[in-house]
């Protein structure tokens, strides 16, 4: 039988939500809302309780803590968004 680790490092986690590795790594550095909160650092790596992580993926299912969406990266508009500001 295969014991449960109380610590899910990054490539546990993409494991469990069925991203890559690499997916995870991106997540990190740009601080994401995709990933489950508490992380914490163990020497070089980075990882999260599996108390916290399923606690997260629970509330996920509820609706509960859907984050916004947010506004990809980019250029701002030069235009106004709507078209009754072109009219003047």
């Amino acid at each position: 039988m295969e014991e449960r680790s109380e610590i899910l490092y990054a490539t546990d986690l993409a494991k469990l939500l069925g991203k890559t590795q690499q997916a995870i790594s991106n997540a990190i550095q740009r601080d994401s809302d995709m990933l489950p909160p508490g992380r914490f650092k163990m020497g070089r790596l980075w990882a999260w309780r599996r108390s916290t992580v399923m606690t997260w993926l629970d509330q996920l299912e509820d609706g509960a803590a859907a984050p916004a969406p947010r506004r990809g990266p980019g250029r701002p508009r030069s235009t106004p968004v709507s078209p009754q500001a072109l009219r003047g």
